[in-house]
């Protein structure tokens, strides 16, 4: 062979190469993350999801379980890479109890601490049932589900805070490229003070607050380093400790944060390509039966790593279950409203399309987690 076509050979070979990886590395730049925020009343509850592995952290009290296993199915959830309980306290783990029953849980995460209630020793007899393996949360961690998504443990220290399981909470930190998640579960001021001398970068686009509003999390001092453009309150409707306090809610202003709340707005969903996030939310009620269920509205703001508010799509209606049309991708496994930004995506030659959404999941289609159809 000439050497001149030897060489052609050669070239043509390092751009097949080249062209492979620039493909692989567009794959996992445009993959989401999304990190829900449930609503489960006085209670916490979130779930990432990221490449096709799911995370779990705190699912309520004992009779929201049932509530937060329908939440996870309909959104496409089988198992659990990670199952994180911040702390005993039965508006966290009490609903945990229904899915290490009903759902399989890879890995499970806890701060260490123990309770008298029943619900936190039927929580570990069914993790020691089922042999799931146990970890307990250490300051400086690093949970490794994927390389392209960064999950630090933050709290609690290796010397824990004496006689306060909410103090003692795990604290998580979760990067996606630009744009962070800082997830302070009940953990106060006292955690934030030890945060706030230890070496961290604090500084993170969405904070889920501490203690669900209360003035004993949530210091300016602290606010001041974290900086949220967006602060997620999980709370309660009417409920009896007068969650979220005026003062903490003051201070979230101050620092121009915008404000989410579960009981104003129902479940609020983040979804992110690690360089720009879209916060979506709606009240969507679980109902026995789809005849039954009202229409519910929903809305969604893009905003920018930064904090910048870039565009705000007009409230939609979420149509009853039987209702239609939806769209999904013969490249993907979920299904979308029409007017979704996801769905108008999808290139003409890929887009399938669906009479109801008892349609798309009989062919095997979950739920879009930026526009939530039924």
């Amino acid at each position: 062979m000439k050497k001149s076509n030897l060489k052609w050979l050669l070239q043509v070979a390092l751009l097949s190469v080249l062209i492979v990886a620039i493909s692989a590395a567009t794959v996992s730049a445009t993959e989401n993350l999304t990190v829900h925020f449930l609503d489960v009343g006085q209670g916490d509850s979130e779930l990432l999801q990221f490449d096709g592995k799911n995370v779990l952290i705190d699912a309520g009290t004992s009779d929201m379980g049932p509530r937060v296993e329908s939440y996870l199915r309909d959104h496409g959830v089988s198992s659990l890479d990670l199952l994180v309980a911040t702390h005993p306290h039965e508006d966290h783990i009490g609903g945990l109890i229904t899915i290490l029953k009903d759902i399989p849980v890879k890995q499970v995460l806890d701060s260490g601490q123990t309770h008298t209630a029943p619900s936190f020793e039927t929580y570990l007899n069914l993790i020691d049932q089922k042999g799931i393996p146990f970890e307990t949360a250490q300051r400086g961690q690093t949970i490794n589900l994927d390389p392209n998504l960064k999950i630090e443990v933050l709290s609690p220290p290796a010397t824990l805070f004496s006689d306060d399981l909410n103090q003692n909470s795990v604290v998580l930190k979760v990067t996606y490229n630009k744009v962070s998640f800082l997830l302070m579960g009940d953990a106060g001021i006292e955690a934030e003070n030890s945060l706030l001398s230890s070496s961290y970068n604090l500084d993170s686009d969405i904070l889920k607050v501490g203690h669900h509003g209360s003035s004993s999390a949530s210091s300016s001092s602290f606010l001041a380093k974290v900086k949220p453009a967006i602060s997620i309150i999980e709370v309660g409707k009417g409920n009896d400790y007068g969650h979220p306090t005026k003062k903490t809610l003051s201070a979230l202003q101050n620092t121009g944060s915008k404000i989410y709340r579960t009981d104003l707005d129902g479940d609020i969903v983040v979804t992110t390509d690690g360089q720009s996030y879209t916060v979506t939310t709606g009240k969507q009620p679980f109902w026995n039966t789809a005849s039954t269920a009202p229409k519910s509205t929903s809305s969604a703001t893009t905003w920018t790593s930064g904090g910048t508010a870039s565009s705000t799509t007009a409230t939609t209606t979420a149509a009853l279950s039987s209702d239609g049309p939806f769209v999904g991708s013969a490249k993907s496994n979920k299904y979308h409203y029409p007017s979704c930004s996801g769905a108008q995506k999808i290139k003409p030659a890929n887009q399938v399309t669906f009479s109801s959404s008892a349609d798309a999941r009989a062919q095997g289609y979950v739920p879009c987690g930026i526009c939530h159809p039924p």
